[in-house]
């Protein structure tokens, strides 16, 4: 395991604090982010056919820049953070995250992607990390674009998660809310009562964060963790 893999190092925990008013390390942070009463478990869906077969040399948790590049994605910014729990509202420390995406374009960055969007040659569209002590994770990117399945059909905007619990793992993906293509989307509609433990929670950034980017918070529940 990489250093980029191994999850928050003390200066990412200090930042992430400051820019969540100081909630991430006074427990705070779990009464805001977590599906909380309810601990809905996180719902199963499929892979998809993009899953990186050949993984980027740079994956770590910020896909808004590749190193040894000077440009910066396109698209809008987002900081994508929760926690990773049990059903009965525990933390799961050292659950592996990983995480991809199209671009903004709608396009990802795979050969079997016949999409004709142009690809950006600044965005990772794949990352991991582990979750720390608390369970929490936190994933520097941008809003994907929706794209076409057919001449006819567009999925949502959405971001493939596979997450390794210790007891668990989980292929899903989180929507985005008010997105218009959602009700529309059968994989989305198959979901049924379980929609809502889909969609992440758009909130404003704080003042340390770039203000043209947005917070996403979304909880992961698994069974046992």
């Amino acid at each position: 395991m990489n250093e980029q893999e191994k999850g928050f190092t003390r200066r990412q925990m200090l930042e992430m604090a400051i820019g969540f008013g100081g909630l991430a390390l006074t427990g705070g942070v779990g009464s805001v982010f977590a599906q909380e009463i309810k601990r809905q478990l996180t719902p199963e869906q499929i892979m998809g056919p993009f899953y990186p077969l050949i993984r980027p040399l740079d994956h770590d948790a910020d896909l808004t820049v590749i190193k040894g590049k000077r440009g910066h994605a396109q698209g809008k910014m987002i900081h994508l953070t929760g926690r990773v729990l049990n059903r009965k509202g525990e933390p799961v420390r050292g659950a592996k995250i990983e995480l991809w995406q199209a671009n903004t374009h709608g396009r990802y960055a795979h050969a079997t992607d016949s999409n004709a969007a142009p690809l950006d040659p600044n965005f990772q569209g794949y990352g991991v990390q582990f979750t720390d002590a608390e369970g929490r994770y936190r994933f520097k990117t941008i809003k994907p674009g929706a794209y076409p399945v057919s001449p006819v059909v567009m999925r949502p905007p959405h971001i493939h998660f596979d997450i390794a619990g210790k007891n668990d793992r989980l292929i899903t993906q989180m929507y985005f809310p008010n997105e218009p293509l959602n009700e529309k989307d059968s994989i989305f509609n198959e979901l049924g009562s379980d929609k809502d433990a889909a969609l992440g929670k758009v909130l404003p950034p704080t003042k340390e964060l770039e203000s043209d980017s947005l917070v996403v918070a979304w909880d992961i529940v698994l069974e046992r963790g």
